[in-house]
């Protein structure tokens, strides 16, 4: 059996969590740069003997991802008896589609700086960062559930990448001031590099240690709930097309898969309304949007 942890803040939310999950106090998360890695790592240390896999979702699982959690409990659930040592979902299909991976979207959003980051850790960690990401490598969200040899690797990893990057601000570099300095969020002004650097390190990680991952796949009509017909059919189709591309290893296919992304990619617009689409509103978890739609109002 898995472990599925849900954070909560207060006994509202508290109350409010799934039966499918064990709830965290997240009120004991002191450093707010590293988002749920503090929580990941006090839950392995809370249960030194643990061999069951076992992960941490946000409350906004369900509202980003569109599955209920016992969906993905049971969905989980399913891939370790099969043999998986790690499970994820990647909520933001949208994202997913029209990136080649997650640091090229980091840098495309506008996190400043990012790309000499990116330099200095493929020449410090010998990886390949840049490397195109299929479905089962490019995620976002840290929705993954995982037997406790992969969370130890994998927090040893992240540690490696934070020791080198705090060395390089302790010494004032310039890589070290981009990662110490604003990480130029929308949602938060006074949010630093960090938390989004840890953010594309499992999807790294994922892509170059010898873990057997499987994802969550999403069918057609998750695309169109989330985009819309029209839209979400093109999404999905240009997601397939990467993925056939990079499965085929068809560099032809993936010249078109440029071209074709390049027309929702170049206009800001059509990228920011699929990125408040793949990630709506904390609005939608309100008691005024819940208290709206439960009236029917007639005109």
């Amino acid at each position: 059996m898995i472990k599925l942890y849900q954070p909560y803040l207060g006994e509202d939310e508290k109350n409010s969590l799934s039966p499918s999950v064990i709830p965290w106090d997240a009120g004991s998360n002191t450093d707010n740069s590293t988002r749920e890695y503090e929580l990941f790592k006090q839950i392995a240390k809370a249960n030194p003997e643990a061999t069951e896999p076992w992960g941490l979702v946000s409350r906004k699982f369900t509202h980003k991802s569109l599955l209920a959690i016992a969906e993905f409990h049971h969905f989980a659930e399913q891939k370790f008896s099969e043999g998986y040592d790690c499970v994820f979902i990647n909520p933001m299909i949208g994202i997913e589609a029209l990136h080649f991976n997650v640091w090229q979207q980091g840098v495309q959003c506008g996190h400043a700086g990012l790309d000499q980051i990116i330099g200095f850790l493929e020449t410090s960690l010998a990886l390949p960062l840049n490397a195109p990401m299929n479905k089962n490598t490019f995620a976002f969200c840290n929705y993954f559930v995982a037997k406790p040899s992969f969370w130890n690797s994998y927090f040893a990893f992240v540690d490696k990448v934070i020791a080198l990057l705090d060395q390089e601000a302790a010494n004032g570099t310039e890589v070290g001031a981009i990662y110490a300095g604003t990480g130029s969020y929308h949602r938060d002004g006074n949010i630093t590099m960090k938390p989004f650097v840890i953010e594309r390190l499992f999807s790294t990680f994922i892509q170059h240690h010898e873990f057997n991952v499987d994802s969550f796949n999403y069918e057609k009509n998750f695309y169109e709930v989330k985009f819309g017909s029209k839209f979400g059919e093109f999404l999905f189709q240009l997601s397939a097309l990467k993925n056939t591309a990079l499965l085929l290893k068809q560099e032809n296919l993936l010249m078109a898969y440029d071209q074709i992304r390049f027309f929702i990619y170049s206009n800001s617009t059509y990228m920011a309304s699929v990125s408040l689409l793949d990630d709506p509103p904390d609005f939608f978890l309100t008691k005024e949007y819940a208290e709206l739609v439960s009236h029917q109002f007639v005109v």
